[in-house]
């Protein structure tokens, strides 16, 4: 049975929306898609251009992530929220490599379709996608009806109740026996027009996540700076080890932020 290895976390915010328990993988029941973002390949190849040296590990972590939902799901679709690759300006070698590496192994594990989203970082993509069987979408994807998949660097009008995006890293710092430590984590943010933004935690290892704040013009999105309602915004920690954590609204968590 499709699931029976892997726990779904649902989502208060949107009927048929998971999380794959632990990990930052959203899953979307009644589509057969898992969703992800920002995975980043080629870091490791930009890093050391500027002379710091890093394991190439961010495309093994992110299949050795992704395995587990697909074994479990057996998803038709999957879904990259933007941000599939580093470098802006160019394509590194690493780039276009480990892309069409994730691409083909995504097919062969029985994903049916591949739709990678535009991120801000996915300049000079679009052939490697196409040519390793994805498809490439500038704007934004429907997953269904009232669902929609966005980067979310730039905004663009949509009639959507429930926007999905990548792009803010997002991440919770707790004081953990004297010790801070930081979980990347989902973020549920309603919208003052109704609906929610659901943020994804970044997949790449490397992208540890910018902390969640308080302050609405902090925020990376448009989406949030312009329409969210930050205070009543629901952080869902995530861990491989302890699973998924819902903590109360941001306006009641301010002594993390202190």
């Amino acid at each position: 049975m499709a699931g029976s290895m892997v726990k779904l976390v649902p989502l208060e915010e949107a009927k048929g929306l998971f999380i794959v328990e632990g990990s930052p993988i959203l899953y979307h029941k009644p589509s057969s898609t898992i969703l992800f973002s920002d995975l980043h390949l080629g870091y490791e190849q930009a890093m050391t251009e500027t002379g710091v040296f890093l394991p190439r590990v961010q495309l093994r972590r992110a299949m050795l992530t992704l395995d587990r939902a697909i074994s479990g799901l057996r998803p038709r679709r999957a879904v990259i929220v933007g941000d599939v690759k580093h470098v802006f300006d160019r394509l590194l070698k690493q780039e276009a490599l480990e892309t069409a590496k994730l691409l083909e192994w995504l097919s062969s594990r029985g994903v049916e379709k591949i739709i990678v989203v535009r991120g801000n970082h996915d300049n000079y993509i679009q052939g490697v996608v196409t040519k390793s069987g994805g498809e490439f979408v500038e704007d934004y994807f429907e997953v269904e009806k009232g669902v929609v998949a966005i980067h979310g660097h730039k905004k663009l009008e949509f009639n959507s109740d429930i926007i999905i995006i990548g792009h803010e890293h997002p991440a919770v710092k707790i004081n953990v026996a004297g010790s801070r430590v930081k979980y990347p984590a989902f973020l549920m943010v309603p919208r003052e027009c109704g609906g929610s933004i659901i943020v994804l935690p970044a997949l790449g290892v490397y992208q540890t996540g910018n902390p969640i704040t308080l302050d609405r013009s902090l925020y990376l999105s448009p989406y949030i700076r312009e329409e969210g309602i930050v205070e009543e915004a629901v952080p869902i920690i995530i861990d491989e080890s302890v699973g998924s954590l819902r903590l109360p609204p941001l306006r009641e968590l301010a002594k993390i932020f202190d």
